[in-house]
């Protein structure tokens, strides 16, 4: 008789690891094509398949920090793990209400988004590099992770390690470098971190983020404007990635009167404990580095518009992140025209990663700026911005470029009314 054909794996079940061992063997392809894309599910068979034959057990320890948002949460019982972020069914059935803070203290940080990180961590394994992934939780405080990274440090059997941090993982790693009283941190890379903040957050404060909005659109029970007033207006991990007054000062968005008046206005106690916390990070010294994204559509400035605020987008930044937020005076700093989200996947970028974990320097992109037109190419409020992804979305629905991309800060077909 012929053998029943085992049943496909359920990737959130799946650690790290077994992932990789699935990409080496080439088992179950059509799911983990659909996962990472195919092009990419390729590249990543390629990658596992050689960063099998060039481990280095020894090799340099190197921990990866994800984005916000880019480490998944959950509660683990026993060895399993049950996932609120990001699960479909748990938006769907209205689960991300358990994000608000304060929560239970079971829900912690269970791994990373894959399709985002992976290959950074395949290449500099290729590279002769002991990377390890350290997922955070993205809600908490910067200086709270920062002090749990340089105890997690401190535990390894490493004496050195290196850091590679991507948007706000970068970060936590900066807030690192205050506590790390023993010289663990070898060297720091940042990729697109919004040393001096970001709009973004603004924009999810306000429930017009188009990640919030798509999120808001799978879940059955809340919309964007409650899942805003709910729970990201708790989240102190946000508030401290706005932008810094001493950088974009035309408003001050640490006081809370420069917001709206209205329900989404940002908490003042918040927004005060957030600004005590930017003003702790460190400067940066020989350890530091930053590759910073270029001539992307950023929004670079805000004002007021009926009730609301109104986002002025140039070519000034890396699409999140607005090039003169993204710097970090003292910090060697490249220059690519990169997507913030992509960086981590760019093959040139990883090259030059890796050039500056070994020796911190590299040719592989560029140390001056390209010429960025800063025109405004266009302005959209809230009103407009809120308008977009209002009907409600089955993740079944959904192509799986548009799954692949929920993260993403762009509104696909399928959120679209009609």
């Amino acid at each position: 008789m012929p053998q029943a054909t085992p049943p496909s794996p359920s990737l959130g079940d799946l650690h790290d690891e077994q992932i990789v061992a699935l990409l080496r063997s080439g088992a179950h392809g059509h799911l983990l094509a659909a996962y990472f894309g195919e092009l990419e599910y390729r590249e990543l068979c390629c990658l596992a398949k050689l960063a099998a034959t060039r481990r280095r057990p020894r090799g340099p320890l190197v921990y990866l920090l994800p984005g916000i948002m880019g480490s998944r949460l959950g509660t683990v019982r026993r060895s399993s793990a049950s996932l609120l972020w990001l699960h479909p069914t748990a938006i769907a059935e209205g689960g991300l209400a358990q994000l608000a803070l304060p929560g239970s203290r079971a829900l912690r940080a269970v791994g990373v988004m894959l399709p985002g990180y992976l290959k950074l961590k395949l290449t500099l394994e290729i590279a002769g590099f002991r990377p390890v992934f350290y997922p955070f939780d993205w809600r908490q405080d910067l200086d709270r992770l920062g002090r749990a990274l340089v105890q997690s440090l401190e535990r390894d059997d490493s004496k050195k390690a290196l850091i590679v941090g991507h948007s706000m993982g970068g970060l936590v790693a900066r807030a690192a470098l205050r506590h790390d009283r023993k010289g663990r941190i070898a060297r720091l890379v940042q990729l697109g971190a919004p040393n001096a903040g970001s709009f973004a957050p603004v924009q999810a404060l306000r429930a017009v983020y188009p990640t919030v909005r798509k999120i808001a659109a799978l879940d059955r029970h809340h919309d964007a404007e409650t899942l805003a007033r709910t729970v990201f207006r708790t989240l102190p991990g946000l508030y401290q990635l706005l932008p810094s007054p001493e950088v974009y000062t035309e408003r001050n968005l640490f006081d809370a009167e420069a917001w709206p008046r209205d329900d989404l206005r940002p908490e003042a106690t918040l927004l005060a404990n957030a600004r005590r916390t930017r003003v702790r990070l460190p400067d940066a010294d020989d350890r530091c580095f930053l590759i910073a994204g270029t001539n992307q559509e950023t929004i670079t400035s805000i004002a007021p518009a009926d009730g609301g605020f109104e986002y002025i987008i140039e070519r000034g930044g890396d699409g999140t992140v607005p090039l003169q937020l993204a710097l970090w005076p003292g910090a060697p700093t490249w220059y690519a025209e990169e997507n913030h989200g992509a960086m981590p996947n760019n093959n040139l970028l990883l090259r030059a990663v890796t050039d500056l974990l070994k020796r911190g320097e590299t040719d592989k992109i560029a140390r001056t700026p390209p010429a960025e037109s800063r025109a405004p190419l266009r302005r959209l409020n809230d009103r407009d911005l809120r308008a977009q992804a209002t009907r409600k979305v089955e993740w079944e629905s959904l192509s799986l470029d548009s799954r692949r991309r929920i993260l993403e800060p762009t509104i696909t077909a399928e959120f679209v009314a009609n």
